[in-house]
């Protein structure tokens, strides 16, 4: 299992986004190619051996379902994991084992309520990984600290970058609309320009309740980029019925989201 260097997790962390702007034109065609897996609609139908990534841990659908307590660890690994020099666990009894092995742990608890980050890029779980590496940041002679961030598990989108999701604020929809105008904001290092042309609606599953989309993100091309914050891409979505009182979900994440407009004045 690849692991994420702290670099990597203090560069994840530290994203920020710009204020979301502009307008919806042209609406996107949900993908031909096949719907990732697991299915949007989720948590009962998911296998358990599924894999998600949660800022870029591989977690597994099970573990998240099973939530075995963090107490149930080694004895001599849960202290060491709990004074921790470099993240310390405040409190092992609120965490759960998401990934176990003889060099390799990842512990995760449920944030209540979750961190909004705003512009979609909502929070559900803080997330501790420490592994036997010589890459980590060490707590003893074996162990070390891989990643220490929070994040929201996500579903395999099949080569397609992660998107953030919002409503566009200046084109809400009303309950009449068969096209819905949203932004996307790319995750992935794009030198800070947005992701125009390259928004893919991967999956629309419409029901009388709900309307659960699955939306990633072309990657681009050969070449550099760096990695300061993108701004949101603006893409409609187009419905098979009127919307209704239906609410509109990012099924990409687990649990789904609510997509909803941006805070005003929110900046990310």
């Amino acid at each position: 299992m690849a692991r994420i260097r702290p670099e990597h997790a203090a560069a994840a962390a530290s994203l920020v986004l710009v204020l979301l702007s502009g307008c919806a034109s042209g609406a996107v065609a949900p993908s031909s190619s096949p719907s990732p897996s697991p299915s949007p609609s989720g948590e009962g139908g998911r296998d358990p051996e599924t894999i998600l990534t949660c800022q870029g841990v591989e977690v597994t659908a099970g573990a998240l379902d099973e939530r075995t307590p963090a107490s149930s660890l080694p004895s001599e690994l849960a202290a060491l994991l709990e004074d921790s020099p470099v993240v310390p666990i405040d409190d092992l009894d609120d965490w759960f084992v998401a990934v176990s092995s003889d060099d390799h742990v990842v512990l995760m608890r449920e944030l209540e309520p979750p961190v909004d980050l705003g512009g979609g890029d909502v929070r559900d779980f803080d997330l501790f990984s420490a592994s036997a590496s010589p890459g980590a940041m060490p707590i003893d002679d074996v162990w070390g600290v891989d990643v220490s961030t929070s994040c929201t598990p996500r579903i395999d989108l099949g080569g397609r970058g992660e998107a953030m999701l919002a409503l566009d604020p200046d084109a809400l929809p009303d309950p009449g609309d068969r096209e819905i105008a949203m932004l996307a904001t790319e995750r992935s290092c794009n030198s800070g320009r947005p992701a125009t042309g390259r928004i893919e609606v991967i999956d629309v599953v419409e029901t009388d309740t709900a309307v659960e989309l699955v939306v990633g993100v072309v990657p681009n091309g050969d070449g550099a980029y760096t990695c300061q914050s993108n701004p949101p891409t603006p893409f409609t979505v187009a419905l098979e019925r009127e919307l209704g009182d239906r609410v509109l979900l990012d099924a990409s994440v687990v649990p789904a989201h609510e997509i909803v407009a941006p805070a005003a004045g929110a900046d990310g």
